[in-house]
């Protein structure tokens, strides 16, 4: 097997483990409540916490890379993993719990920048940003069948991270198998974080991933409210057309590396959030189930492709060396998208459920005009921008 083409599976595998354990905690924020006997003001701190552990690292991630190496990076995150899973296991507190879900936070930071800094290291052919996503979205998915078995059995839910210790346990196994991509150590102003985030090209398509997360969440989080309230259908019909979106979703993910080869990124980023706007206004103007489901159904397909689009297009356009830091960017603005724009749009749909989809016209309206500007523009070194 190709080193390279093996490196790439590795990390499709890790992402796919990462996924598995950070959609855990979501199903059981409720059981943790009532085990742990805390308010709804309480137990609201443990996504936050987890969420501004991931922060701190996009802060610090790229400098411990270019400190430790990828490899060593990679299992200082996993290791930290296993230890925060032992404490969540063995916690008879709620603070303790929360200690150990902040060091989870840290840990997934860490190891998701890893992998996705060995990615954008590999050659451009192995570069799949479609099929990362698309791993880290079935994690997602798969996840939920065990989540629920312990529900129903009504199995301690600590003892879940027991699978999880398994496969991080896995995973660094596979990681050793990972030959070490070189990365290029920099201490330069042009590479530095704050050279990086303040680069024009980089920092406009950064914000068009910071609203793009906000809009993905909002959607998932908002959509069955909508559908319910504004369309007035039942809870029974509602899961058969979120199921339809995430079926959607995961497909375009699966195939958007093909499908932007043949278009390019910035062609299909100029035209796709504009079709993503017709289907929200679909759903604003329609007034029976049919438009409904084919405004979801227009949404779930078109945005399934624009992060891996615009997260390609960054990688594909800077050097090497600047690459650490980009990808701590990248997962800043992301983190911040997924914390200030979920409260914020929340706050609004909790005024009027319409405003939730009437804002993302405008997050879609951006990154579209972004990808024109640099569409027609183009810039022989967009990176080396001023």
């Amino acid at each position: 097997m190709h080193k390279n083409f093996k490196n790439m599976v590795i990390i499709f595998i890790g992402t796919f483990f990462l996924s598995l354990f950070s959609n855990t905690l979501s199903p059981f924020i409720t059981t943790i409540r009532s085990t742990y006997n805390v308010s709804n003001s309480v137990i609201s701190m443990l996504p936050s916490v987890v969420y501004s552990a991931s922060f701190i690292m996009s802060l610090l991630g790229a400098k411990i890379i270019l400190k430790l190496g990828l490899k060593k990076s990679l299992y200082s995150g996993l290791l930290l993993l296993i230890l925060s899973s032992t404490i969540i296991i063995f916690s008879r507190s709620f603070y303790i719990l929360l200690v150990a879900y902040f060091f989870s936070g840290l840990a997934l930071g860490l190891s998701g920048l890893s992998l996705v800094t060995l990615l954008s290291l590999l050659p451009k052919k192995y570069q799949k940003y479609g099929l990362y996503n698309a791993c880290f979205g079935l994690g997602g998915i798969l996840i939920l069948p065990l989540d629920r078995f312990i529900l129903k059995s009504g199995i301690n839910f600590n003892y879940t991270y027991i699978f999880h210790i398994l496969t991080i346990t896995v995973l660094i196994f596979l990681a050793s198998k990972i030959e070490e991509v070189s990365i290029i150590k920099f201490g330069s102003k042009e590479t530095s974080f704050i050279s990086v985030v303040s680069n024009p090209f980089i920092l406009m398509l950064c914000i068009a991933i910071f609203f793009y997360v906000g809009a993905e969440i909002s959607t998932t989080n908002w959509t069955g409210n909508f559908l319910e309230k504004y369309y007035g259908l039942s809870k029974l019909e509602v899961p058969g057309i979120l199921s339809g979106f995430w079926i959607l979703f995961t497909i375009g993910r699966a195939i958007s590396d093909i499908l932007l080869e043949k278009i390019g990124q910035l062609k299909f980023l100029s035209i796709s959030p504009i079709i993503s706007i017709l289907g929200v206004l679909i759903m604003l103007l329609g007034k029976t189930k049919v438009h409904a489901i084919i405004g979801v159904s227009i949404i779930g397909i078109t945005i399934s492709a624009i992060y891996p689009a615009i997260q390609g297009y960054i990688m594909q356009h800077i050097s090497k060396k600047q690459i650490p830091s980009t990808s701590a960017a990248m997962s800043m603005f992301n983190n911040l998208g997924a914390t200030l724009l979920t409260y914020g749009i929340g706050f609004a749909g909790g005024i009027k459920i319409t405003y939730v989809f009437i804002i993302q016209i405008f997050f879609y309206l951006y990154i579209s005009l972004v990808s024109i500007r640099y569409l027609v523009l183009k810039p022989k070194n967009p990176s080396e921008e001023l």
